[in-house]
């Protein structure tokens, strides 16, 4: 990273910039539009970058924001500057390297006057390990003396197709493949950061895949990655992504729960287990395997009914069995650190690596850093989080490079939550150009019983039922909980025998679900927290999108428990409400998703029509038009169903 002031040769100015834009847009296929709130947001994207300062753009659906910060990013990449960009969704970083890229080369090629080079670059767990394949993968799934299960056959066709794509891929990333692996398949023939032993140490580490990725982004201007790994290494050494000028946020909304997994940790049963079954089977002595493995049993035990209970502190029998279990991971680990240099023997390194990490774990748990939340959550998960990211972002990132942050859904309030410094930042909200009062409505049903009520469900199920009705299908049903999900699926399923229903759970993958539904327009897809945040629906295919019940975060969620009760008695308008809001836009942006989209967005929860706090509520969402009269929105979706029969 240079400590000289931006060239940004041969563009100069913000001027520019927008003119690059322009010459982007025209050379897309067919002819693009330009947009007034692109160009807007592409010359500030310049402006941060070239001073170096810290921007957050909330840009509307359909405005491109891909393409406005990338063409500064690629002006930066052509001055000699490293750009990182860090998604939040596997999708965007692929669209991004495959399609988005490629085009702003080819339209800047003449501005540019130099190729820009670009690289993607995954967590080492995303590529192949030629010496865990080499050594290891074959026997793994071998037959034994016993005719082969049905899903055995099935992982040791996978591991036959790995093999004969070796040869042939550049990068050994798994995204290749045509179908992807089986998780416990890919697992056998990859390795963790933690678990990698090291290019020094390995036999293959001359030709590592994931080695040579980083050396590639190491001489790339800009570099795309997703925000876990990028997070993992603000908060580690660095090696990653080295010294860089600018770092973009797509998706930035989901930063604040990417920065609180990556800085906290968990200790969970199932990591005693897989830390026992990995020693065993490179020849560790059973007596301290089975040791470990008794941890599990007992923290199962100890765990299980504290479920979803914040801890004030770790004591009495939790704090002696995690004491117990550092002795005896302690002396695993001492058998483990006995490797030589063969292949066996780096093996025992590789597992001897996990039970480091397992190591640091309990002894963060045991004295906790301040400001960590402790909290046990699911089925038995001891996990420490930290109350607040903003200190830590604001100690490590921001004023380090320039910093942009954009997403469809980022209010003013991720200031505060982020811990951006209030007088060191420039905040741009550019409106969606989509004609959202002529093709969009927004009806909340205010005549159902409230969702707290015993009679709710069932009119809800009914309410949802005659919508769907009116326009054939074409419905996207998002709920809160799983047990409201499985409810309403069967419900819809027996009323409306001429429309199939599918659910989030069942036999088909999230992407099936969602290519049944742009498939057959008498389809309705019932999906939970998931499908709230980057589903991509485009035409007629979805033209109802249902919300059961207003987003707000559960009461006995730990860690919101925790974030409310820090903010006092004010907390259900400073935390539960800005929360709800922005998870509400994020569903709510799933109809909408191209000019000649029209739909209806209908909210079964009364409260988005009554309660006091609802402009909180309405304003973070796009113009439509809003209507409580359900003969409205049945009128507006059989005018839908009739335009597409």
């Amino acid at each position: 990273m240079s400590d000289e002031p931006w060239d940004l040769a041969p563009a100069t100015s913000v001027d520019d910039a927008a003119a690059a834009l322009v010459e982007v847009i025209a050379a897309l296929p067919g002819g693009g539009e330009q947009r007034d709130g692109q160009v807007e947001m592409a010359a500030a994207v310049h402006d941060a970058m070239a001073g170096g300062g810290t921007l957050l753009c909330q840009a509307g659906t359909g405005v491109g924001k891909s393409l406005a910060y990338l063409v500064p990013a690629a002006l930066a990449a052509a001055a000699g500057k490293r750009v990182v960009i860090a998604t939040a969704t596997l999708a965007l970083q692929d669209q991004l390297v495959g399609k988005d890229l490629p085009l702003v080369a080819g339209g800047m090629a003449e501005r540019l006057g130099r190729p820009v080079r670009w690289e993607v670059l995954k967590g080492r767990n995303n590529y192949l390990c030629r010496h865990r394949f080499g050594e290891h993968a074959q026997q793994q799934f071998d037959q034994g003396d016993g005719p082969a299960t049905a899903a055995e056959l099935a992982r040791q066709q996978q591991l036959s197709e790995i093999q004969q794509w070796v040869p042939r891929t550049r990068t050994g990333d798994r995204s290749e493949l045509a179908a992807a692996p089986d998780a416990r398949v890919w697992s056998s023939v990859s390795v963790t950061s933690t678990e990698c032993i090291g290019a020094e140490r390995c036999p293959e580490g001359h030709r590592c895949f994931a080695e040579e990725a980083r050396a590639r982004s190491a001489r790339a201007g800009i570099v795309v990655t997703n925000q876990h790994l990028y997070c993992i290494d603000l908060f580690g050494d660095g090696y990653l992504f080295g010294p860089h000028d600018a770092v973009v946020f797509d998706e930035a909304h989901q930063l604040e729960p990417v920065v609180t997994q990556v800085a906290g940790l968990e200790i969970t049963p199932a990591g005693f287990t897989r830390l026992a079954t990995e020693a065993r089977a490179v020849g560790a002595a059973g007596t301290a395997a089975d040791a470990v493995a008794d941890v599990s049993n007992r923290l199962a035990d100890e765990l299980g009914p504290l479920r979803d209970t914040r801890l004030g502190a770790i004591t009495g029998d939790l704090a002696s069995l995690l004491e117990v279990a550092d002795s005896r991971v302690a002396d695993l680990a001492a058998e483990l650190r006995s490797a030589g240099d063969d292949a066996a023997d780096l093996e025992r390194l590789r597992v001897g690596r996990i039970a480091a990490e397992s190591l640091t774990a309990l002894r963060a748990a045991l004295d906790p850093p301040q400001g960590t939340v402790i909290l046990v959550e699911g089925r038995g998960r001891l996990r420490l989080a930290p109350l607040d990211v903003g200190d830590l972002l604001a100690s490590r990132l921001w004023g380090r490079q320039a910093c942009v942050l954009t997403s469809a859904t980022l209010g003013p309030h991720f200031v505060g939550r982020l811990g951006v410094p209030t007088a060191d930042h420039a905040y741009l909200a550019v409106d969606s150009p989509f004609d959202y009062p002529a093709n969009a409505l927004l009806y909340c049903a205010r005549h159902l019983p409230a969702p707290t009520r015993d009679a709710y469900r069932a009119a809800a199920i009914d309410e949802l039922a005659e919508l769907v009705a009116a326009v054939g299908g074409r419905t996207l049903a998002l709920f809160t909980s799983w047990r409201a999900l499985n409810d309403t699926a069967d419900a819809l399923a027996e009323h409306l025998s001429d429309i199939r229903v599918l659910r989030q759970g069942g036999d088909l993958s999230n992407a099936a679900l969602l290519d049944a539904l742009g498939d057959d327009p008498a389809t309705v897809v019932c999906g939970t927290m998931s499908f709230w945040q980057g589903v991509d629906v485009a035409g007629p295919a979805l033209s109802l999108l249902a919300i059961d019940r207003l987003p707000f975060t559960r009461p006995n969620e730990p860690l919101a428990a925790a974030r409310r009760e820090a903010a006092g008695s004010d907390a259900f308008m400073t935390v539960d409400v800005p929360n709800a809001a922005d998870m509400l836009a994020q569903g709510v942006g799933r109809l909408i998703r191209t000019t000649v989209d029209r739909g209806v967005v209908a909210v079964l929860d009364s409260r988005l029509a009554t309660a006091g706090y609802r402009s909180r509520l309405l304003d973070p969402l796009p113009p439509m038009r809003r209507t409580v009269d359900q003969a409205e929105a049945i009128e507006f979706l059989s005018s839908i169903r009739n335009q597409h029969a």
